[in-house]
């Protein structure tokens, strides 16, 4: 944005110049007298005090300013092209590099979901695996001190351990069975 601003200001500064060079190069004397003086107007009496009109270098100044001229209007329009492709450079540039920050954000934000998922899939293979670490540790009919703890227990199991089930079917099935029921 910095550079869009400064290469405008730099077209507009050099075009007031130009046009400045332009306007001092027309107002410039066009009536050059015979004593060496110039005069801004033309015509009858223009340089009446001062010896006359000296024609021959009137011309050449004529001829001088039109030269100029159309070396201000080269200039101006060089200026006016070189800005228009700063511009477009810039403009190019800009757009290359804003496509450049969405392609990486795009990817930044798919490796980011890519590495979430691979984490989740992680996390849930390790849970996995210590459930069954746990169910191997603690073989069918172990004790354990969950079972081996009486309190709001509903049914002793006829190994020796304690049922916490809500309800008597299943209580005690991987135990070998209810030796009574506490509730």
């Amino acid at each position: 944005m910095r550079i869009r601003v400064g290469v405008l200001a730099g077209t507009l500064l050099s075009l007031t110049l130009a046009a400045g060079t332009s306007l001092a190069a027309q107002g410039a004397a066009t009536t050059v007298c015979k004593d060496g003086t110039t005069s801004a107007t033309s015509g009858r009496g223009a340089c009446s005090s001062h010896g006359g009109v000296d024609a021959k270098a009137t011309d050449a100044a004529k001829k001088a300013a039109a030269k100029a001229e159309k070396a201000d209007k080269s200039v101006s329009k060089a200026t006016t092209s070189a800005a228009k492709t700063t511009e477009k450079a810039t403009d190019k540039a800009a757009k290359a590099t804003d496509k450049a920050v969405d392609k990486s954000a795009a990817q930044a934000s798919k490796a980011d979901a890519a590495a979430a998922k691979t984490a989740s899939k992680a996390e849930s293979k390790v849970d996995k695996a210590e459930s069954k670490a746990d169910k191997a540790a603690a073989p069918k009919g172990t004790k354990t001190a969950a079972n081996t703890d009486p309190t709001n227990a509903t049914a002793q199991c006829k190994d020796g351990t304690y049922s916490h089930a809500a309800h008597r079917q299943g209580a005690c099935s991987n135990h070998g069975g209810v030796a009574k029921f506490l509730k």
